[in-house]
């Protein structure tokens, strides 16, 4: 008797879901079946993964540690075969990317396009959230890869590939008319008479505004207009006197029709470096090596290479 696919998957559904019922229901097995499954499995193990109390089926300490290895077990199981098809067939099978919100703003649309017009019939999922978040995610493989600013990685990271795709700009934008045109030269302690609306920044970019301009710039203490939408920020620079203070890049077709202009103000060391981020054991994924050269090719047009 061995461990199969099958029965890590039940475990985590019962796992995830914390009742054998629930768990037998979302695997579609009878409650009978699915509690010979997790039986089979701890016979198999020769140990307890599950307290049986009641309504309560928590893990056990070992359980919890079986739990971390089915996980990675199963996930390349799936990317073997995601990985089998498309070499037999063509299919793209389903895609699963971490985006911050610069990223994001630039390069979703284009992804969703790209997945709708896919031959292989791609299914692409586009997750935001905490940075953290997403990097856990991603090593516990319920997301294959990340695009995100380096600078927001972990500085140990042994167990993951960074790609440095590109260097991006930052820029102060505000509306046409904006009290702020009128002074010359800029400062950037003349934004904190302003509501400063930014998408939020790294511990780094944080500690170097901080160094350049004292705690005033401090990103608790600049940033009042905060959100994950890059659209929303500059919409909002638009028609307010908000200042956006982000990337250059997705603001370039509002700038051009003249709803924002780029305040003559020192930026540097401020640039956004995007990179792609993946784990460093996987299964070689064709499809997702094709997605990175693409969005290496439209981070190209948008800005130089890092």
């Amino acid at each position: 008797m061995s461990t199969t696919i099958a029965q890590l998957r039940h475990f985590i559904a019962l796992a995830d879901s914390g009742s054998f019922t629930r768990a037998a229901d979302s695997t579609r097995r009878s409650q009978a079946a699915f509690s010979r499954s997790i039986a089979m499995l701890e016979a198999h193990l020769g140990a307890a993964l599950v307290e049986r109390s009641g309504q309560r089926n928590a893990l056990t300490p070992i359980g919890r540690t079986v739990l971390e290895h089915a996980r990675q077990v199963v996930a390349q199981a799936d990317e073997l075969h995601q990985m089998v098809r498309h070499h037999v067939s063509g299919e793209a099978g389903a895609v699963r990317l971490g985006m911050t919100a610069t990223p994001h703003a630039l390069l979703g649309h284009r992804l969703l396009h790209m997945a709708a017009g896919h031959a292989g019939h791609m299914r692409l999922q586009l997750s935001g959230g905490a940075q953290a978040q997403q990097i856990q995610a991603l090593r516990d493989r319920t997301l294959d890869a990340l695009v995100m600013d380096q600078r927001s990685i972990p500085g140990a990271h042994a167990d993951l590939e960074v790609h440095r795709l590109a260097q991006l700009p930052t820029g102060v934008m505000v509306r046409p008319g904006h009290p702020l045109t009128q002074r010359h030269p800029i400062m950037f302690a003349d934004l904190t008479g302003f509501p400063v609306a930014c998408t939020g920044m790294s511990v780094a970019m944080g500690r170097l505004l901080v160094q350049r301009l004292g705690l005033q710039a401090h990103p608790d203490t600049l940033i009042a207009l905060g959100s994950e939408s890059v659209a929303d920020l500059l919409d909002v620079a638009c028609h307010t006197d908000a200042v956006y203070l982000g990337i250059m890049a997705p603001a370039a077709r509002l700038i051009a029709q003249g709803q924002l202009v780029a305040l003559d103000i020192p930026t540097q060391g401020l640039e956004s470096h995007i990179a792609w981020v993946q784990r460093v054991a996987r299964t070689p994924n064709p499809v997702l090596d094709g997605i990175r050269h693409q969005v290496q090719g439209w981070l190209d047009e948008a800005g130089p290479a890092g």
